[in-house]
Order: C-alpha cells, then sequence, then structure tokens
C-alpha cells in the first residue's frame, strides 16, 4: 500500500519540480552542517568532542529540557552508534526517556546521522505533507502514533525516491548545492531538505486544483449536529517540538 495516491503523489512531485532551486538554496547551509556531521560521527566520541557537540546542537536545534540534559544527549548518541542499524523506535525512546516528552525532531535527526536513508521529522515537514492527503501528526502524539507516523513517512520517501520525475528533480537539487555535498547526500536526505525548506515557497503558490464552472449553482449547505466528544483513554506525553 502506498503512502499517497497517484493524484496526491503527482501534485507532490509537481509541486517539488517548482519549488526545488528556491527551497534547497535555503536549505544549501543545513546539508553542508549535515554532511560535516556525517562524515565525522562514525570516528568522533560524542561523548567529549566539543566541536561536534557544538555543530551537534545547532544542527538538531537542542533547547528546552534537552539543553539542560545536553550531556546525556551526547552520551545517548554515542551509545546509539554501537548499533549496526538501530531503529527509530529505539532512538526515540532513549532520547524521550531523558526529559518525559515525545522528543521525535531531535530523535530523527540523530537517527539521521547514524543512518542517512532514515528520514528525519520537523515542523515544517509535518504542515506542509497534509497538503497531498498525508496524515496528520498531532503536536502530543502517543509513542506508538508517533513510530507509526515515521514509518508511514518512511514509505513516503521511497515511493517519492522511487518515481521516474525523482531523478530530474535531483539533478535540480544537485545544481543548487556544492558540487561535493550534492554527490555525497543521499536520495532521502535531498528529499528531506527540500521539503523542509519548501513549505514556505508552496504557501505563496497558486492552488492548481479544478474550479467548478461558471453559473453552476452550489447547493446550500447543510447543518450538521455537533457530536459530543468522547474522552480518550490513555495518557499523552507533552511534546515541545
Amino acid at each position: 500500500m502506498h503512502a499517497l495516491e497517484a493524484g496526491q503523489l503527482n501534485r507532490l512531485l509537481r509541486d517539488l519540480e517548482l519549488t526545488a532551486p528556491v527551497a534547497i538554496r535555503r536549505a544549501a547551509s543545513q546539508a553542508e552542517q549535515h554532511l560535516w556531521l556525517l562524515m565525522h560521527v562514525r570516528d568522533t566520541d560524542v561523548r567529549d568532542d566539543a566541536e561536534f557537540q557544538l555543530r551537534l546542537a545547532r544542527h538538531i536545534g537542542l533547547r528546552g529540557k534537552l539543553r539542560a540534559r545536553k550531556q546525556s544527549l551526547f552520551d545517548v548518541m554515542q551509545d546509539l552508534k554501537s548499533l549496526e542499524r538501530p531503529a527509530f523506535e529505539d532512538v526515540l525512546l532513549r532520547v524521550s526517556e531523558l526529559t518525559g516528552q515525545i522528543e521525535k525532531s531531535v530523535a530523527s535527526s540523530l537517527l539521521s546521522l547514524l543512518d542517512p536513508d532514515q528520514p528525519s521529522i520537523d515542523r515544517d515537514l509535518r504542515e506542509l505533507l497534509p497538503r497531498y492527503g498525508f496524515p496528520v501528526l498531532a503536536e502530543a502524539p502517543m509513542f506508538d502514533e508517533c513510530v507509526a507516523w515515521h514509518r508511514r513517512l518512511t514509505g513516503l520517501f521511497e515511493q517519492v525516491t522511487g518515481s521516474s520525475r525523482w531523478a530530474q528533480i535531483s539533478g535540480r537539487i544537485d545544481g543548487s548545492l556544492p558540487t561535493s555535498t550534492g554527490a555525497v547526500l543521499t536520495e532521502v536526505r535531498k528529499l528531506n531538505l527540500h521539503l523542509s525548506h519548501a513549505r514556505r515557497v508552496v504557501a505563496l503558490m497558486p492552488t492548481l486544483e479544478p474550479v467548478s464552472r461558471v453559473g453552476r449553482r452550489l447547493p446550500p449547505p447543510v447543518a450538521v449536529a455537533a457530536e459530543p466528544v468522547v474522552a480518550r483513554s490513555g495518557s499523552r506525553l507533552h511534546l515541545c517540538r
């Protein structure tokens, strides 16, 4: 089962084609920072390398409770390096245990450095994708909801990068990045950077959906009775990012 239907995927690919140069120019510095971290993470002791820690903190947007526990976070990152291919749920659990919150953004960013073929989650990406019919991820999701959403996001990335139109989009991305950067980044990372910096560009684009024919009368609105709100069982961890 695909993450998007054919029409939804076509709209997404169209917008990626239109926004590639602008979005990737905005993402260039982030791409270079990601590449630097990726090239050094395996040979660096994250627990005590000050330069790596500073670059990592900037890259993942370290703030709030995690900033206060940053040394513990660096220890977790060093431990995760011993795993051959860590799963998102393992990283999410380890990072979220430091604060008691679902740290989906930081956890997925760390995972993308350990496995460059894994997508990362950020606010811009979460707000853009529902435009194409992709499910919304709540601000404060349950742990299992977050893991399932990341799994579906991975499927979406495979669907997009496996499209016959992606090669041309990827070439346009490479043309907007420094030569060495574009040549090393994985296709998943290119798409991730593109989506994360395309939201503001897409928001300014006109909606190109078919409009109703002139003179067609629309049916009057139908009042719908509000249904009572049923409280959901289970607790939610508060989310700050």
